[in-house]
């Protein structure tokens, strides 16, 4: 890969790093106020339910965007250590076009189909 290619992809990670942490942040707040509102008008066990729900759903999110996260982090280590868009598991190269869908991706295709088959 290009020196102009990783730098590419590093403005990208960075670019969905800030975006992300920016959206986390928004939604906890905007969790905090959600839940708040919902606990102050907790009247029967169906309102309690309802509240276990939107914090189960919000505990999703962000457990998805810290994952996202860390993705992202361990992408940009890939390029300081010029590893980046190599497949973990085969040590092929990573198609342009799935990094350029998800440039934190650490397996190629087949990898990735071969270990969701296994996890079946």
């Amino acid at each position: 890969m290009t020196k102009e290619e990783l730098n590419k992809y590093k403005e990208m990670l960075l670019q969905e790093k800030k975006e992300t942490l920016e959206s986390l942040m928004s939604n906890d707040s905007t969790a905090k106020d959600i839940l708040e509102n919902d606990i102050q008008n907790v009247n029967d066990s169906i309102d309690e339910a309802s509240v276990k729900i939107t914090q189960d759903l919000l505990n999703i999110t962000s457990a998805k965007q810290k994952q996202t996260l860390l993705g992202i982090e361990a992408a940009l280590r890939r390029i300081d250590e010029n590893s980046f868009g190599q497949c973990v598991s085969c040590g092929c190269q990573i198609t342009k076009e799935r990094l350029d869908t998800l440039p934190w991706v650490t397996m190629c295709i087949k990898c990735k189909n071969e270990m969701e088959k296994h996890q079946k």
